[in-house]
């Protein structure tokens, strides 16, 4: 990340675990939060002005105070603020309607494939410790936590089992209109 032209944004995130919901901010040079996440070689996040609270009963346990948080524990991931007009969201992959499980969440929303002859070769070729789901709404009944609707969604892949519905209209090759430049946001 040397030499970055981008100057240092506060991201104001939730980061929910299987029993916490960690509400801070999390100073980066990073533009998006998937690129956050899905950083190589980062193992926790440093989160200030941030508070731990349960699952649930959102009884707060810690904070206001300085948290780490290991990636490797989080579930689902987001902004706390609808994103920017100017944020890029571009992005060369196709939207899929789709529900996520995520034991207690359900997590209904689109997630974004490549185009492959085949939905199962694309759904098989994320490699991402993330995924993104865009127009997501999630909810744990079972733990008491209510639907909550967000922009931007990321959720673990290994945590994560996909669904897509049969009959999903399904594309092998981009439309001809599509932008044909720049890099996947996602």
């Amino acid at each position: 990340m040397f030499g970055s032209i981008n100057p240092p944004l506060a991201l104001e995130l939730t980061l929910v675990t299987r029993s916490l919901v960690i509400e801070g901010t999390f100073h980066t040079r990073l533009r998006r939060l998937s690129d956050v996440l899905n950083e190589a070689g980062t193992e926790h996040m440093i989160l200030s002005d941030a508070s731990v609270m349960e699952l649930g009963s959102r009884r707060v346990v810690a904070g206001p105070g300085v948290v780490r948080v290991q990636l490797s524990d989080v579930l689902l991931a987001h902004r706390n603020a609808p994103l920017d007009a100017g944020t890029d969201t571009w992005t060369s992959m196709q939207a899929v309607k789709s529900v996520l499980l995520v034991s207690p969440f359900t997590i209904e929303g689109q997630i974004h494939l490549g185009y492959e002859p085949e939905m199962a070769r694309a759904l098989d070729a994320q490699a991402s410790r993330f995924i993104t789901v865009s127009a997501a709404n999630y909810w744990a009944y079972s733990v008491a936590e209510s639907p909550r609707e967000v922009d931007q969604l990321l959720v673990s892949r290994e945590k994560a089992h996909v669904a897509v519905n049969a009959g999903v209209a399904w594309l092998t090759e981009p439309p001809p209109d599509r932008h044909s430049g720049g890099s996947n946001s996602w």
